[in-house]
């Protein structure tokens, strides 16, 4: 079956890297509609009026920046993917964008191809795992109460782990024979005993608690 076009949005203030990626989004496959905002503000309007599956946010930015807007996107409206362009890949920096719910980052020397990559995997596994997300994970620093978090329960750990594997919904529905609603049921109960926003913060419990390890 044919994959469904992506409504993008992408907020970038300066009009010449706005513009030309615009066109490169889209002379992707998948993508349908392109729209662009020169910043935060802007963008949240565009979203309001009609919601994007994704947006594409620089982090500096007049008026409002990605930051600020990716709070109120992730609060507002969890289901728009988001993926950062940024220039800092500190870890600190970035664990700090994973605890608002982003869902992926790009440094803004990557290449088309990964941008491509990386849009499809935000929309599809809720995540895109790159170097940048691997190195902050690997010195994420482990919550000091332990107690908060609620015990997962055995089926809980195997989607757990399955959507450390990077697989589809689609993919582990079909894994575990049960149908997408229920494991999007299962999900949704994780996120709230682990106090996570998306499947990046899923990953990051998973490593701290031991359930899974980056090789």
């Amino acid at each position: 079956m044919e994959k469904s076009k992506l409504k993008v949005y992408l907020a970038e203030d300066h009009h010449v890297v706005r513009k030309g990626m615009q066109r490169l989004l889209c002379s992707f496959e998948r993508i349908g509609t392109v729209k662009d905002a020169a910043n935060g503000k802007e963008l949240l309007s565009m979203i309001e009026a009609d919601k994007p599956d994704a947006v594409i946010l620089d982090v500096e930015m007049p008026v409002m920046g990605g930051i600020e807007a990716a709070k109120i996107i992730a609060e507002h409206y969890p289901e728009v993917k988001i993926l950062i362009l940024t220039m800092h890949n500190e870890a600190i920096f970035i664990n700090k964008l994973m605890d608002i719910g982003i869902h992926g980052f790009l440094s803004k020397s990557a290449e088309p191809i990964e941008l491509e990559i990386a849009l499809n995997s935000v929309v599809e596994k809720d995540f895109y795992m790159n170097d940048i997300v691997t190195k902050a994970l690997k010195v994420s620093k482990v919550k000091s109460n332990d107690e908060s978090y609620g015990k997962l329960t055995n089926r809980e750990i195997e989607i757990l782990l399955l959507i450390c594997r990077e697989m589809t919904p689609g993919e582990i529905s079909e894994r575990l024979h049960i149908s997408e609603k229920t494991f999007f049921n299962h999900r949704s109960n994780i996120l709230v005993k682990t106090h996570s926003r998306s499947n990046v913060g899923l990953i990051r419990y998973a490593i701290l608690k031991g359930y899974f390890s980056l090789q």
